[in-house]
């Protein structure tokens, strides 16, 4: 995780030789889980070393990790995904956004990348960063509580990035970049960056079922939110059986995309069950990397973005009725978190029985001759789920609340969905 390894020429020990062999002792206490250890290294040094060597041991640790984050991206990470993985480990974030800035201006990201980089990077940016400006993240004027709080965060940040897996790309990673964003396609065939292609007809349809959804999580009255969403319902499924139709008598390849959904904490893989129980009938399929809260969806374009939208409101739904349930019980069992992890776990899995419920009564409207079409695009989901996740293992049991659970499941019997899937 440290620095690489220092030659040195003079008997007397220069700055940036001290610097290393701070930083590589700052690195071997961080590479252990006791973070108290870590600030006590770092305390003894801060407290003791002159300003100088302080200086050169922050510009060692920045220069470190700016490497680190450019082998992220060369790793498949992109910078959405970074951001999240920091603030889920660590105190980060503020960090972690300069980093990305960093090495966006390093690399020229912002006449080189795809659009969906600078997307991220326009939404990622500090407010106070220029491009082309250094980054100092400890102020050697600061308190020297504050310069080694930061210089333990910054190490921390530093184990994190040192110890991310590999990702499947979603496009091309910067080394692929051309010199003009024409050339760096956002997709890269059967596991791109999981949009489909825009079209004024797609992007119309698309604004009236986020407009339908957002009155659906808005209205407090359960009968307005069902009409909502069984008319958003109404739209998914209806473009997305036509899509799979017209590529069918087109005789064309089935597209098969990859998105990665940020879950937040608390409760990541109860949510990543919610997502599950979603994708699951529209034909997607999910794994979820616990280590950093990341869920990836793999599907047919259309049926992506319907599972996102829908899991996306199905979430927001749960979370106003679980505050909901709190207000009408005993208010301190409720805000438990065996409570809640319970509630949650009984709604994604009672919305999951609708669904598939939903998912048979739409196959039957359609009838037979529909099922070879969706049999052809769930094969070829299931063939890039399996290249890319070949050892995917079923995640444990865990412990219920049953008030929790009996509360969740009747939260989902009163969710807005109908219509189900896109079958």
């Amino acid at each position: 995780m440290g620095p690489s390894a220092v030659v040195t020429s003079d008997d007397q020990p220069s700055t940036r030789d001290q610097a290393y062999a701070v930083l590589q002792g700052w690195s071997r206490a961080a590479a252990g889980s006791n973070v108290h250890r870590l600030r006590a290294a770092v305390a003894h040094t801060v407290r003791g070393g002159d300003p100088v060597l302080l200086a050169a041991v922050e510009r060692l640790l920045v220069d470190e990790l700016s490497a680190r984050v450019a082998r992220a991206w060369e790793a498949g990470w992109e910078p959405r995904d970074l951001v999240h993985a920091a603030s889920t480990s660590s105190r980060t974030g503020a960090h972690v956004r300069a980093l990305v800035a960093v090495q966006a201006a390093a690399g020229g990201a912002v006449a080189r990348a795809p659009q969906a980089w600078r997307d991220q990077l326009a939404d990622l940016a500090p407010e106070d960063w220029s491009p082309g400006g250094s980054w100092r993240p400890v102020d050697p004027d600061a308190s020297t509580s504050t310069r080694i709080r930061t210089f333990t965060d910054l190490l921390l940040l530093l184990k994190l990035l040192a110890g991310l897996r590999p990702l499947e790309p979603l496009g091309p990673s910067p080394s692929q970049w051309g010199r003009s964003p024409r050339s760096a396609a956002t997709s890269t065939g059967s596991a791109g960056s999981g949009a489909a292609a825009s079209t004024p007809g797609r992007d119309r349809l698309l604004t009236r079922i986020r407009g339908l959804l957002a009155k659906a999580e808005a209205t407090d009255h359960p009968a307005e939110a069902e009409t909502f969403t069984e008319k958003a319902q109404e739209l998914m499924t209806r473009h997305a059986v036509d899509e799979a139709v017209l590529r069918g008598l087109q005789h064309e390849d089935v597209p098969v995309v990859s998105r990665r959904v940020h879950l937040q904490s608390p409760y990541a893989n109860v949510k990543a069950t919610l997502l599950n129980a979603v994708a699951e009938p529209n034909r997607c399929r999910t794994v979820l990397m616990s280590a950093y809260d990341i869920a990836v969806l793999v599907g047919t374009p259309t049926d992506v973005d319907q599972t996102e939208l829908l899991f996306t409101s199905l979430l927001v739904q749960a979370t106003r009725a679980m505050g909901e349930t709190g207000h009408r019980g005993d208010a301190s069992s409720d805000r438990s978190a065996t409570f809640r992890r319970s509630f949650l776990l009984a709604y994604a899995t009672r919305i999951g029985e609708r669904l598939r419920e939903a998912d048979r009564s739409a196959a039957a409207t359609f009838g037979t001759d529909l099922v070879p079409l969706l049999r052809r695009e769930a094969d070829a989901v299931d063939a890039e789920f399996d290249r890319q996740f070949p050892h995917v293992r079923q995640g444990g049991t865990t412990s219920v609340d049953v008030r929790g659970w009996e509360a969740g499941r009747a939260a989902a019997d009163r969710a807005s969905v109908a219509g189900g899937t896109s079958a």
